[in-house]
């Protein structure tokens, strides 16, 4: 039930206000894993070794002569995986080991905002969780009450950030953190390109590490166009429950993802001083959005170098330091003596304090004014760079 905006969640409050699409963080994918005496096995082949009965012998016999083996042989227990309109749905049987050395059996569920169907967008959330347990009880392999699965221990978890970015500027984006790599983790970055022929055959975007890779310190995350991937990849989905989408929103969609992965992981975090202490699946669909994206935000960090001011000579005047800090950004670019020294007939000898700031915007608006196309990059860099601050990157 919803009261004055509260959600009540199995006697715990969640804020309703907080649910929106951009530029925050949400809960896109995880693993949950409840034990085994808490959910109600209703097919066995999910726990114990089967044997597999065929009505036609003939697709396992087609020469007649060997119809004494049909039942014989065993098949393992095995994970129920579904995939139904573009949405994967599986679970399995699986031990772990306590730090008493002691094996539980635990069922593991892999769950994604895309068994919200329709509501896709909204990430998983403590209004909309009971969508996913109704549908995989609705399978009739096992059943689990709402509040085992809240009890959940929870891995694994991707946390999204949606944004809105043209395609011109995103490129920018990404060029601007290749120029700005780690120099021990640049190994780490993978680049993804686009395809010239057709669009919505490949995607555009930015790996950092493998998931199977990721360690505190170096976690998985990537930058990709969500709106290319619901077109190519996620077709079957799209055209299920989110078409059509306004050309503005799809053809500019961007999302990045950041993975925690695990128990030492959250921990690693919580040290950094982020709210990270979610242990189960209650716990964190409490986390607030705004913690999840800062979450998210500290994994690019990373991989790239940190901003650090320039040492500059006490005694140079304010144009000094500002052609400094010019020139030192141009050599990073790969301009050369010959290039660096091009501008000197833009400058004026006067060296009033007062007319420091005036002086350097005049520079500039004489350059817009020469070259409209300066214009269009300037704006352009900043959408590029106001993408970037929204995931943790300030170059």
């Amino acid at each position: 039930m919803v009261q004055n905006g509260i959600h009540i969640l199995d006697n715990q409050f969640v804020n309703l206000n907080f649910l929106v699409m951009f530029n925050t963080g949400l809960i896109d994918s995880l693993k949950i894993r409840v034990k085994l005496d808490k959910v109600k096995i209703l097919d066995k082949r999910l726990i114990t070794d089967f044997i597999a009965y065929y009505p036609d012998i003939s697709a396992l016999d087609d020469d007649g002569n060997q119809n004494e083996q049909l039942g014989d042989n065993y098949r393992k227990a095995e994970p129920f995986t579904k995939i139904i309109n573009g949405i994967t749905y599986r679970f399995y049987i699986k031990a772990f080991i306590d730090s008493k050395k002691l094996a539980h059996e635990y069922v593991v569920f892999q769950i994604s905002a895309k068994m919200l169907k329709s509501n896709y967008f909204e990430g998983i959330t403590a209004f909309n969780y009971r969508t996913i347990v109704d549908d995989i009880n609705s399978f009739g392999v096992l059943s689990i009450s709402r509040k085992d699965f809240l009890e959940g221990l929870v891995s694994d978890i991707d946390i999204c950030i949606n944004q809105l970015i043209d395609l011109k500027s995103l490129k920018t984006a990404f060029s601007l953190i290749l120029q700005h790599p780690n120099a021990g983790k640049k190994p780490l970055l993978h680049h993804i390109s686009q395809s010239n022929t057709l669009k919505n055959t490949n995607n555009l975007g930015l790996d950092f590490n493998k998931r199977e890779k990721a360690t505190n310190t170096t976690p998985y995350c990537k930058i990709y166009h969500k709106g290319f991937e619901l077109l190519s990849k996620s077709i079957i989905f799209y055209k299920a429950f989110l078409e059509p989408m306004k050309t503005s929103v799809i053809d500019n969609l961007v999302r990045y993802e950041f993975t925690i992965k695990a128990h030492k992981h959250k921990e690693y975090l919580c040290k950094q001083g982020f709210k990270a202490d979610f242990k189960t699946f209650a716990d964190l669909l409490k986390a607030h959005p705004k913690e999840l994206a800062k979450i998210a935000k500290s994994g690019i960090q990373h991989y790239i170098e940190p901003k650090v001011k320039s040492k500059v000579n006490a005694e140079l005047n304010p144009m000094d330091i500002a052609m400094q800090f010019y020139i030192e950004n141009l050599i990073k670019l790969g301009f050369d003596q010959e290039k660096l020294l091009g501008f000197t007939y833009l400058i004026d000898d006067a060296s009033s304090r007062s007319r420091t700031k005036s002086k350097a915007k005049k520079l500039i608006d004489d350059l817009k004014n020469r070259d409209k196309n300066l214009t269009i990059q300037i704006q352009n860099n900043e959408r590029s760079n106001k993408f970037l601050a929204n995931i943790g990157v300030n170059l």
